[in-house]
């Protein structure tokens, strides 16, 4: 079975040798693409390669970018990942083999990890497809954030790699738009609502936008379907 191996996105990481690790449980289970935004230390950086041991490879062909929404533009499906409770309107999932059998084989897939201190913000997981967490034990949720990279890393090896799974369900893997396609629809979408009101009162537009944009992504909409909608919308408005 031939998949797209997924991305790891690290944002505002903040030490480096958590970076230099995570690209050696990367390299562990034969993940190669690594991103970051907006890392609080200059990069390239030493101590990185240090700590990443044989992964070198890695860290050399490493992304930066300054923005999420750029770093996710040319993603079909992100996974974002938290140990707190979050109260957003996202599809949440605990259990490895139900994250796996909606992840996308045909299309680039992305899984992102928040800074040491405090994790993602919920702008972050407004970005997302779905959250993950870790089924850790109640007694200490936070995970290093190399420990966190090489769990998901190895679970998704053993699952599409060792195991060979085949059983993919195709409502993610055939369709979903990219990131850059979709964010410009919801900007187009934002824009027009503002404009008629519909946002109202503004004290709560942030809100009830964000459940209006989870509607969306739950859907998992490809190109045409927002070709189509951004159609209707333009000839409602007329």
């Amino acid at each position: 079975m031939k998949f797209d191996k997924p991305s790891i996105i690290l944002v505002r990481p903040q030490l480096p040798e958590n970076i230099g690790m995570v690209a050696r449980a990367m390299d562990n289970c034969g993940l190669q693409n690594l991103i970051l935004v907006s890392p609080r230390e200059k990069w390239p950086n030493n101590l990185s390669l240090k700590t990443s041991a044989n992964s070198r490879k890695i860290i050399d062909k490493t992304i930066v970018y300054e923005s999420l929404k750029d770093a996710l533009s040319d993603f079909n499906f992100i996974v974002a990942t938290s140990s707190r409770k979050r109260f957003l309107q996202k599809t949440c999932e605990d259990n490895f083999t139900d994250l796996f059998n909606v992840f996308p084989i045909k299309k680039k897939t992305g899984i992102m990890f928040g800074p040491e201190n405090s994790g993602l913000s919920n702008s972050d997981l407004m970005l997302a497809d779905i959250i993950f967490k870790i089924n850790s034990s109640k007694s200490n949720t936070s995970l290093n954030i190399s420990h966190a990279v090489l769990l998901m890393c190895f679970k998704w090896r053993e699952f599409f790699v060792l195991e060979q799974k085949k059983s993919i369900n195709n409502e993610f893997t055939n369709k979903q738009a990219l990131k850059k396609d979709f964010s410009k629809f919801i900007n187009f979408l934002k824009d027009e609502l503002i404009e008629v009101n519909f946002l109202f009162p503004k004290n709560k537009r942030k809100s009830i936008f964000e459940n209006i944009q989870t509607i969306f992504m739950r859907s998992s909409l490809s190109k045409t379907e927002i070709q189509t909608l951004w159609g209707m919308i333009k000839k409602l408005r007329k």
